[in-house]
């Protein structure tokens, strides 16, 4: 078959009815990545064009397929297949939320947390760490796919992940971090630890950067500021816009456990470490770590006991 012809049978498949088996024997047996992509992609337009019609086993397979396969895949050199592959299963998984019992979701997310606490190496610990990344996105408001449902589907699973997973997502991060400093501090050759670290860092930093709802604190000082006309109220309310505001349930995990002091001593900590290294303030760890710091220093509301 010449390129030509290849290329159309791949498009064909996200238009397919069923394209199922054909789809995950591209991906287990192509040596071309872009036809393993144009698969992976196919999957997840046909499992939403035919979610209606499948089967709730359907569902749970092509999902749980899908994070397999990423797992499975962790040294491939095509990172960007696996970055595909794993942002349809985060987009199937979204598409299934108010459907999937919590439970069915926390068995999924069990074996996710299995990898990110690095119990199957590095590479998978950045699988699975990457895989919540991509989750993250897929239920923030201004990155979701809009999979042609109405907004208040979007809301309601926002809000869902919010209450019942956010909140356990950082801590697996944040486990994570801890769990690599040691080795990258005492590294003198940079390690897969780190990347797995960068990972973490960067999913703390988006899980504090996701719009969390306001609570009924916010929504009064908000009214106060709107009902007033000086500048001085308008500025604040701007000012308020950029501050993170998780509320009292975050107390333990970001202010009692003294969690931006030891993310500004591991910095510190890494800038001694690499001082000889000009370019080093330019590397995924530091910039994901002073990211991750400005957003800590934001913190703001009833995550404080007094907030």
């Amino acid at each position: 078959m010449n390129p030509a012809e290849a290329e159309k049978v791949l498009s064909s498949l996200h238009s397919s009815l069923m394209p199922y088996q054909a789809c995950r024997f591209i991906l287990e047996t192509s040596l071309m990545p872009n036809a393993r992509f144009q698969a992976a992609g196919a999957i997840g337009d046909a499992a939403i064009r035919e979610w209606g019609i499948l089967t709730d086993d359907n569902k749970r397979s092509l999902i749980l397929y899908c994070l397999n396969y990423v797992m499975e895949h962790t040294g491939s050199p095509d990172g960007y297949v696996q970055s595909k592959v794993s942002a349809v299963a985060a987009r199937l998984l979204k598409r299934g939320w108010l459907e999937f019992p919590d439970q069915e979701k926390g068995a999924i997310f069990f074996e996710v947390e299995q990898s990110i606490q690095g119990m199957h190496g590095p590479n998978r610990q950045f699988a699975g760490i990457n895989f919540l990344e991509t989750l993250v996105s897929e239920f923030s408001p201004s990155t979701a796919s809009s999979m042609g449902l109405p907004k208040e589907f979007h809301d309601q699973c926002q809000l869902s992940l919010e209450v019942k997973f956010l909140k356990d997502f950082y801590c697996w991060a944040q486990a994570a971090v801890f769990n690599t400093a040691d080795k990258i501090l005492n590294s003198n050759v940079t390690i897969p630890e780190e990347k797995a670290c960068s990972a973490a860092l960067r999913l703390m930093l988006q899980i504090l950067s996701w719009s969390f709802k306001p609570t009924l604190e916010h929504e009064n000082l908000d009214a106060k500021i709107k009902s007033g006309l000086r500048s001085d109220a308008i500025n604040l309310r701007k000012f308020e816009r950029s501050l993170v505001k998780p509320g009292s349930l975050w107390t333990d995990i970001l202010i009692s456990s003294a969690h931006t002091t030891w993310v500004l001593n591991f910095y510190t900590t890494l800038r001694q470490k690499y001082s000889y290294d000009t370019l080093w303030g330019d590397s995924p760890i530091a910039v994901s770590c002073r990211q991750l710091i400005v957003q800590l220093c934001s913190l703001a509301g009833a995550v404080f006991p007094n907030g």
